[in-house]
């Protein structure tokens, strides 16, 4: 589930303040967001599975303005049998800037059978900060704070937003840095063309993204396979709204899918939202 919603939840330049730079940093996509900016406040309900055919959970994604930010809010649980197995909940917060939408501050919840975990991140112009909290069923609870020195990156939500601004040609590849919790990764979608998806009973024109991962590591900002999944595909919708229909991925558990149920736009006061009270971290004190 919670390698599900890095995809799901989850479609300018870069510096990096290390004392070398990564041969990497010549993938990634320059420029700013494009011109498909404009987002209605939504409200988007998936339905999550795996190996085909027994749903495995659900997944909300809701965003609407905050003043000069867009406040993104996702939650996703472990639902029927599924549950009775593996119990998992999640909420996460987003704030990205509307202008140019990067990402600003993220806060993340989540709990299984063994542990909570809870995530704060503060996205910087040149370095990310991200503290940590764990509190096991069993044992101690722990705390920590750790600095990435490279920025800026995006988070799980605002790269969708990003994605989606761009124009989509085929054969296009868009590759960004990309925190969806505590570890970056380096994240290429490549448009792989355009494709038709049944939703709400009616056929749909989509663009089909491919998705490769790879992991960053905080300190070295050294590339590692990310062999928890073999492939990922996504199609968002080929029109104005450019929203995510449907996700296919095949991961080291089997192969897992989320489709869209329901998407609904939101005015007046469901349309607007405010800031979380708090919205940055305090790097680690220096020893």
């Amino acid at each position: 589930m919670r390698f599900l919603l890095l995809f799901l939840l989850g479609v300018l330049g870069h510096s990096v303040t290390c004392a070398q730079t990564p041969e990497w940093v010549k993938e990634l996509t320059p420029g700013t967001a494009g011109t498909h900016r404009k987002v209605p406040p939504c409200k988007l309900t998936f339905d999550i599975g795996w190996s085909h055919v027994m749903t495995a959970g659900q997944a909300t994604l809701t965003v609407r303005e905050a003043g000069e930010y867009w406040r993104a809010d996702a939650s996703a649980a472990s639902t029927g049998l599924a549950r009775s197995l593996w119990k998992y909940d999640c909420e996460m917060t987003s704030i990205m800037h509307r202008g140019d939408l990067r990402a600003h501050f993220l806060q993340h919840r989540e709990t299984d059978s063994e542990e909570t975990c809870r995530y704060r991140v503060a996205f910087e112009r040149h370095r990310v900060i991200t503290q940590t909290q764990v509190q096991p069923v069993k044992g101690a609870p722990s705390s920590s704070t750790a600095v990435c020195a490279y920025g800026p990156m995006d988070d799980i939500l605002s790269v969708i937003l990003y994605v989606r601004s761009l124009e989509l040609k085929n054969g296009q590849k868009i590759t960004r840095v990309v925190q969806p919790w505590d570890t970056p990764y380096l994240t290429t979608f490549e448009v792989q063309g355009r494709e038709t998806i049944t939703y709400g009973g009616q056929k749909r024109p989509c663009i089909k993204l491919g998705l490769k991962i790879r992991k960053i590591d905080r300190s070295t900002l050294a590339l590692s396979a990310y062999k928890k999944m073999k492939t990922a595909t996504i199609w968002v919708s080929d029109d104005e709204l450019r929203i995510p229909i449907e996700m296919n991925a095949s991961v080291f558990v089997g192969f897992m899918f989320a489709r869209l149920t329901k998407f609904e736009t939101l005015s007046g006061k469901e349309a607007t939202a405010s800031l979380p009270h708090r919205t940055t971290v305090k790097p680690p004190a220096k020893p």
